[in-house]
């Protein structure tokens, strides 16, 4: 009886562990039924949320960044536009943003530092704030090293004000002007009055007048500026003429990497034949100029295009306020021609405006290589350098410019 009620207990001990085996089985059954409900509900939220927001653009651009065309993994993710070339090192980039009938120019230096040259739109057109904005958040630029005013035309400061209550500025180029209107005054009393955070420490803005002869610079990159001398210089009130109030616009060269680039704002025929007789520009040999007054035809004078010397044109305009670009300009840019041959293009090899072409960006690297880009016309996008060769695409060479057959397509290299 003993060795019977035995055996008994040693079944009855199987079983007990056969039951609590199957217990901690069904437990985690449960656990992971429980944790894949979770897991569901989780992607069901982030998919909800994505969708809502918007973002399943994004997450397949990043994925894209890092993947090359022929599904290798890339370490350089830069877009490189139809028809310009792969830039190397440090560049330089100008942006002559699309805001209709005004200027407003953004510069990213080689050095990082951030350049604003203008910002204004003609009275009954869209504010241009959104435009700039937009190209800020896109570059990450909280801080502004350079607020650059040309002149005190409502086209060329309309939101100036604006952009210094929203961002850190550290250094002001004004005009001299004795102007009544708000629109001048408030951004005039605001860039007197604006400090700035730097390693934590609260510092005064510097403020500056477009007057004489003046230089801004960082690492490897130069503009040299050029105005009326200060017993020249223009006594600017409200009732001032228009001719006036557009010729103390500086005239500057940004030089960088062997490359210049001619800055005019509202410059016109006055302050032009000022600085040519000065001798200013002799010896100039630039590239790419921004025509002064967005085409009058009293800008950009025929013996101002002779000695600048330059093979691409940029107009900042609507297409329809006051007639600019004037046919008289255009025709001048046509008819350009070098006054001395040199190695360059002779003549003008494009002339972009920005109611046809969009926000034309010019970028210079540390070897020289210049790309110029329009957002809104593939066709003009061109380049001093070799242009990156899609498979299938037809190359054309004019002179020392190359450029790709259009092809609407960016290339993660």
């Amino acid at each position: 009886m003993a060795a019977k009620s035995g055996k008994g207990g040693k079944g009855k001990g199987k079983s007990n562990s056969r039951r609590k085996a199957a217990a901690q089985s069904s437990a985690v059954k449960k656990l992971i039924t429980l944790l894949t409900v979770i897991l569901i509900i989780v992607l069901i939220v982030a998919i909800i949320v994505i969708s809502v927001k918007g973002l399943w653009g994004d997450i397949i651009d990043y994925i894209k960044s890092f993947i090359n065309s022929d599904g290798t993994p890339s370490g350089d993710k830069t877009p490189v536009p139809s028809g310009t070339a792969k830039l190397e090192g440090d560049i330089l980039e100008m942006r002559v943003l699309d805001i209709g009938q005004g200027d407003c120019i953004l510069f990213i230096f080689p050095d990082g530092q951030v350049m604003i040259m203008d910002i204004g739109s003609e009275f009954g057109t869209p504010s241009p704030w959104g435009v700039l904005e937009s190209n800020l958040k896109e570059l990450e630029i909280t801080t502004i090293d350079y607020l650059f005013i040309t002149h005190a035309d409502f086209d060329h400061i309309r939101e100036a004000k604006k952009l210094i209550d929203n961002y850190q500025i550290k250094n002001f180029y004004f005009p001299r002007v004795n102007i009544e209107k708000s629109t001048w005054l408030n951004a005039y009393n605001a860039a007197q009055s604006e400090t700035y955070v730097e390693n934590g420490i609260t510092k005064k803005s510097l403020y500056y007048e477009n007057i004489g002869q003046f230089e801004i610079s960082g690492e490897n990159w130069l503009m040299k500026c050029y105005s009326f001398d200060e017993k020249d210089y223009p006594v600017i009130k409200d009732n001032s003429s228009a001719e006036l109030k557009n010729a103390i616009s500086p005239t500057c060269l940004l030089e960088y990497s062997d490359k210049t680039i001619v800055l005019t704002g509202d410059s016109n025929e006055m302050s032009e034949e000022y600085l040519i007789d000065k001798g200013y520009f002799d010896n100039v040999d630039a590239d790419v100029l921004k025509v002064g007054h967005h085409g009058s035809k009293t800008s950009t004078t025929q013996e101002f295009l002779n000695k600048v010397d330059c093979e691409y044109a940029i107009i900042s305009t609507n297409g329809e306020s006051y007639g600019h670009p004037t046919p008289e300009l255009l025709d001048r840019l046509d008819k350009y021609v070098d006054l001395v041959p040199d190695d360059d293009y002779n003549g003008f090899a494009q002339v972009y405006r920005t109611d046809q072409d969009g926000t034309i960006t010019v970028q210079i690297d540390e070897n020289g290589v210049m790309n110029l880009i329009a957002d809104e016309n593939e066709e003009k996008n061109t380049t001093t350098g070799v242009p990156y060769e899609v498979e299938g695409e037809e190359i054309k060479e004019s002179g020392a410019i190359a450029t790709v057959i259009y092809k609407k397509e960016y290339l993660y290299l």
